[in-house]
């Protein structure tokens, strides 16, 4: 049977399927939600850095002894035996020359070294092994002797930079697209500049490196490199411009804003460049406009602004118009709303949300204004901020106009600034639920989109949210956790003991002042819980009696 060897590959499998999402979240909290090395790559597996810390043992060993091959088709999968020779990981556990036996896929020559792992001793469940030569031990030695985090960790692995051994280069690729930002900047002098640059004129380098490479050079780069960078960008070639985005985003690192033009001209102004190159262009100056500063935010509006002339492209750069509040094209985004058709109506929701973050009071009108138009648009992204049925909610206080109960006085509705943000304790307790969900502050005043993540303005919240480039959680995370807290503030709103005024509609008595609808609830339910369990538990008993005894010829005794 293969029962053991999938378990032991279930096991690895589900140990770093959690392992990453950790690491992930430890990275981002140490380093403060910061920029990863690379902006523009992601690491591509496992580190083994990773591996070892996801296991408790790691050793060298030794195929002393291949199993025979057996035709049963029932038998277990045949295990092969190994010597421990170099105990990386573990020595509480095991020892050198300690045998053990686990499965081995593939036909390999007796004395032949691998690199094995296991977790759980005493009883130590075994990876499969993988082949690996001398150097990958001493790499595996070397790497836990490093600083858990820091630039120096980082000059280690460079070294390995297209290594002959490609799970060696693999591995160093992956360190650096988990590193912060902060640590590649801070190993700019120890970087090496011509090698980097000869790693990106190599065609043969594969474009997630060239995209490390390209970020590096970022760093460490001189003015003059400037003109390579240039002629890859002319060159129309897509193997000399693999990596686009890291390729602009250097360039204009090095440039500076001087070097917008040349991007504005080639990518954003020219309708017919193709949508994958003004994406890499828009990525590239959105990383300078938001994790950069070394170009005027004034200057990179100018620039994606372009797109609004372009209604396929639009929707992508609404949002940055509204983070980095360029409130001029407010007109053209309304008359854009208006102009959209059927191939152009998902430009709808981003101006709405654009809207709902600019200041300007004419917003709210023109939010009004556009309902009547397309109510499901209006609907659709309200839905996704949170708001309610009218704008009016979020700048007063008063309670609903619908089903207001008679015998509860209105508040009175004062000059006040909005109490949108009082405390839920403080809300009258006649106060319904959609009321309290309301209260909930949102682009009027700075917010939380992600939990402990702050904005400074509405508008770097909205476009936040809208950032589908890199965020923590996705669209439909974010709001599953928004209406999950709301949820949570609906019920701590709600009056333990409410008051009799809470049960009278319309002039009908429905409820005393003395009922409580809590102990009704629990004397039906067990009642119906007995029922769901016994019903189905009796009929099944009755089915397994008559066929026990027709097994044992009871039945025929009975009736014979």
């Amino acid at each position: 049977m293969l029962r053991s060897l999938t378990v032991i590959a279930s096991l690895t499998l589900v140990i770093a399927v959690l392992n990453v999402p950790q690491r992930a979240a430890a990275n981002n909290t140490e380093a403060n939600l910061s920029l990863a090395a690379c902006p523009f790559c992601s690491a591509v597996a496992m580190t083994f850095s990773d591996q070892l810390n996801s296991n408790d043992i790691a050793v060298v060993a030794k195929l002393v002894e291949i199993p025979p091959p057996n035709d049963d088709p029932n038998a277990d999968f045949p295990k092969a035996k190994f010597v421990i020779e170099q105990v990386l990981k573990g020595k509480k556990f095991v020892g050198d020359s300690m045998t053990f036996k686990t499965q081995l896929v593939g036909n390999y020559p007796l004395g032949q070294k691998f690199l094995v792992m296991g977790v759980d001793p005493p009883k130590v469940s075994w990876t499969t092994p993988m082949k690996a030569s001398e150097r990958v031990f001493k790499y595996l030695s070397d790497i836990q002797a490093l600083p858990e985090k820091g630039p120096e960790r980082l000059v280690f692995f460079q070294n390995y930079f297209e290594d002959k051994e490609s799970v060696l280069a693999f591995d160093a690729y992956d360190e650096f697209a988990q590193a912060p930002y902060e640590d590649l900047i801070a190993m700019k002098d120890q970087m090496d500049r011509e090698k980097l640059i000869g790693w990106i004129k190599n065609p043969e380098t594969s474009v997630s490196r060239r995209r490390l490479y390209f970020t590096m050079l970022g760093v460490c780069g001189k003015p003059e490199d400037t003109q390579l960078l240039e002629e890859l960008i002319n060159s129309g070639s897509r193997k000399k411009r693999a990596g686009l985005d890291a390729l602009i985003a250097c360039y204009l690192t090095l440039k500076g804003e001087a070097g917008v033009d040349l991007i504005e001209t080639t990518f954003l102004e020219d309708q017919e460049v193709d949508y994958v190159d003004t994406l890499a262009a828009v990525s590239a100056l959105r990383f300078h406009g938001t994790e950069v500063d070394l170009i005027p935010k004034k200057r990179i509006v100018i620039a994606i602004r372009h797109l609004l002339d372009r209604p396929k492209m639009a929707d992508m750069i609404i949002p940055d118009l509204a983070r980095w509040k360029d409130w001029s094209v407010m007109e053209r985004l309304v008359q854009m709303f208006k102009d959209a058709d059927s191939d152009s109506n998902w430009l709808r929701v981003p101006v709405i949300t654009y809207l709902r973050a600019c200041p300007k009071p004419e917003a709210k009108e023109y939010i009004e204004e556009l309902r009547k138009i397309d109510p499901e648009s209006v609907q659709r992204a309200d839905f996704f901020l949170g708001v309610g049925d009218s704008d009016d909610d979020w700048d007063n206080d008063e309670s609903e106009e619908t089903e207001k109960p008679p015998a509860v006085e209105p508040e009175k509705k004062t000059d006040e600034p909005s109490k949108a943000d009082a405390p839920i304790s403080n809300l009258p307790k006649n106060t319904s639920a959609s009321q309290v969900v309301r209260k909930i502050p949102l682009p009027q005043e700075p917010a939380k989109t992600r939990i402990g993540q702050t904005f400074a303005t509405p508008a770097d919240a909205l476009a936040t949210e809208f950032d589908y480039t890199r965020t923590g959680t996705t669209e439909t995370q974010t709001m599953a956790i928004a209406l999950s807290e709301d949820i949570k503030l609906v019920k701590t709103a709600a009056p333990p003991n409410p008051p009799r005024e809470a049960f009278v509609t319309q002039g009908q008595d429905v409820a005393s002042s003395s009922l409580e609808p809590a102990p009704v609830a629990a004397v039906v339910a067990p009642n119906l819980t007995w029922q769901i369990l016994l019903i189905p538990l009796a009929f099944s008993v009755a089915i397994f009696v008559l066929l026990w005894t027709v097994v044992n010829g009871w039945f025929e005794r009975l009736i014979f």
